[in-house]
Order: structure tokens, then C-alpha cells, then sequence
């Protein structure tokens, strides 16, 4: 019996890697004008050259639960279990939606219980794509449903994602920021750093800075901060929304040096990318889980940051032997 993977179209992932995997993607959807485009089909910088001139912001809907009936009812048929490793929680009712999905299918199908997992990867781009591919090659090896779970879930706490945008306009007119701190952000040109927290998967405000460089910085002071804590650095992306020209000298001259791993570079899915506006980022994968971080800002500091670091050796002990046995370096 193997193990299907199930996505979404939030996910950085090449037709090649979809391909070679056996990887099903489920679409989330563009709403604009009363027309409904889905995500699969839409051409990333197209769009976002288009939204530039759009006073009114499109809309984005999830996925349909028929649509997550259909990628797991065809894997069940072929005699397959179902990992769907999907977009936060947080920023999308995607993970609800396959919920749902597999509630349906359990209720008509006993055969079904206990053949479908979920795991919400409490981000999207590529971290999303990092235990998502790490799931899919253990799949790929033969690994049973639960081990393929269990790899999805420890990766997903291994990694973070952060952004600044160059403008608060989208994050207002999306109603993610309130006018009043819009007007007050642009006035005294503060640039929020931004990402999934690791708590609940929504978008939190890690920090607010002064200039756009130095919000770059302090995401790239971050990352390293995290991967000398957490083991170190596995897999890094440079993630944007229209600013690729940003986005290439940050990866060239800021981040690329900084570390000795080769970084990718890689657009963010329209649905994600509408109601943040154009931004540049880091998505990063290390080691061992993350800290969590401090609701009131950027990482952990003092007693807290202490208390955190002591977590992070108790996760590293009751995971250790079971993830060397599924073959992670040890660290």
C-alpha cells in the first residue's frame, strides 16, 4: 500500500518535482470582476503586473471540498493512503476544507478511517514545499502513511517564513491592516516584517522598522539567529511578490553571503500574494523545530528566550530517535 500525496496551489513546487512524486494538487482560486480563475492556470507575473493597477483588490476562495473528495477517493480507489500537507490554517480554510473532505468520505467509506492524515504546514511557497518533499520521498521509498506524517509534521516545526512589503497599501485594502495604522506606518515610513507565526499559522507582526534595507537585514539577522539556535541551516528560498529585481540583489549581495547552503529564488502564489501587495522574503528550513516567537515581537529574548531554548532540547530529545531512524543528519 503507498502513500499519495495531496497539496495545494499556494505550494513552490515545479511541474518536474509534481510529476516525479506522484504529487496531486488541489487549486485555490482568483476572484476578480465576479470571475472565478484558478490558481493552477494563472500566469504569477502576469498577475501581479496587472494588480499593480487595480484600485480594487480581487478576492481569493479556497479550495472546493469536491475537489479534495475527488484527490482522495482516486487514491483510495488505487489501493493508496492519503498525506495532504497544505497551506496554513491561519492564512486560508484549505486545511478545513480537506477536513471536511475526508469527514465525508470516513462516514460513506469504513474502509477510508484511518487512511487519510492531514498536516497543516503553518505556512504556504516554500515552506510549504519543505515537508511536503520530504514526505513525498519517504513515500516515494516505500514509507508508510504514519512515518510520512510524522516527517511532515517535525519538518513543518523546522521551518519559518518572513517577508517585509514595500508598501502597506494591499495589507490595508485586503482589510489585513486598519486604515489608521496604514496612514500612521506610511507617514513615519515603518516597514513591517511579517510572516506565519508559529503558534497558530496566521500572519504576525514580527517586527517595524525604519527602512526597507533594514527590514531586509533584520529578516536575514533573523535567520541566522535561527539557525544557530536550531541546528543550522538546511534549505533556504528567496521568496517575492513583484520585486524580483529586489529579490535578486537581497539573494546575491545580502543573503547568499551569509550562508553556505545555495539559495533559491521563487515567486509567491497569487492567492498569497494578493493581500500582501509586493514584498521580498526568506523561507528557510533548519535542522531542528524553530523557536516559537514572542507575541509581542521579533524571537524570544531573556527569561522567555531561556525557557524556549530548554523546549527546543526536550522536542530535540523526544524526536531524535525517531527521526534518525527516518534518516535526518544528526545535530
Amino acid at each position: 500500500m503507498a502513500v499519495k500525496l495531496v497539496t495545494d496551489s499556494t505550494v513552490s513546487l515545479t511541474k518536474e518535482e509534481q510529476e516525479k512524486y506522484d504529487i496531486s494538487k488541489v487549486t485555490l482560486f482568483i476572484v476578480s470582476e465576479g470571475v472565478s480563475t484558478p490558481e493552477v492556470e494563472m500566469d504569477y507575473f502576469e498577475y501581479y503586473e496587472r494588480l499593480r493597477d487595480l484600485d480594487n483588490l480581487p478576492t481569493t476562495s479556497q479550495p472546493t471540498t469536491a475537489s479534495f473528495i475527488e484527490a482522495f477517493t482516486t487514491a483510495l480507489d488505487k489501493g493508496d493512503d492519503v498525506l495532504a500537507v497544505l497551506v496554513s490554517a491561519g492564512l486560508s480554510g484549505t486545511v478545513e476544507g480537506a477536513e471536511t473532505a475526508r469527514a465525508h468520505i470516513e462516514s460513506q467509506r469504513p474502509d477510508a478511517v484511518g487512511r487519510i492524515a492531514i498536516v497543516n504546514s503553518q505556512s504556504n511557497g516554500m515552506g510549504l514545499y519543505y515537508p511536503l518533499m520530504e514526505a513525498a520521498k519517504l513515500a516515494k521509498d516505500g514509507a508508510d502513511l504514519e512515518t510520512c506524517r510524522q516527517r511532515a509534521e517535525f519538518v513543518t516545526s523546522c521551518t519559518r517564513f518572513l517577508f517585509a512589503p514595500t508598501s502597506l497599501e494591499h495589507l490595508r485594502k485586503g482589510g489585513r491592516l486598519g486604515r489608521a495604522s496604514a496612514m500612521l506606518g506610511s507617514a513615519l515610513k515603518m516597514f513591517p516584517i511579517l510572516g506565519p507565526d508559529k503558534w497558530t499559522g496566521a500572519v504576525h507582526v514580527y517586527a517595524k522598522v525604519r527602512t526597507y534595507p533594514k527590514a531586509l537585514m533584520t529578516i536575514k539577522d533573523k535567520m541566522l539567529e535561527d539557525a544557530e539556535i536550531s541546528g543550522g541551516l538546511k534549505a533556504l528560498c528567496v521568496h517575492y511578490i513583484a520585486e524580483k529585481a529586489e529579490a535578486e540583489n537581497f539573494l546575491e549581495k545580502v543573503v547568499q553571503p551569509a550562508v553556505n547552503i545555495r539559495a533559491s529564488l521563487e515567486p509567491i502564489a497569487p492567492t498569497v500574494g494578493t493581500h500582501v501587495g509586493p514584498a521580498v522574503g526568506i523561507a528557510y528550513q533548519m535542522f531542528n523545530p524553530v523557536l516559537k516567537e514572542d507575541l509581542q515581537g521579533m524571537g524570544l529574548v531573556g527569561g522567555a528566550a531561556s525557557k524556549a531554548r530548554e523546549r527546543i532540547q526536550e522536542i530535540r530529545s523526544n524526536v531524535s530517535g525517531k527521526m534518525d531512524e527516518l534518516g535526518r543528519p544528526g545535530k
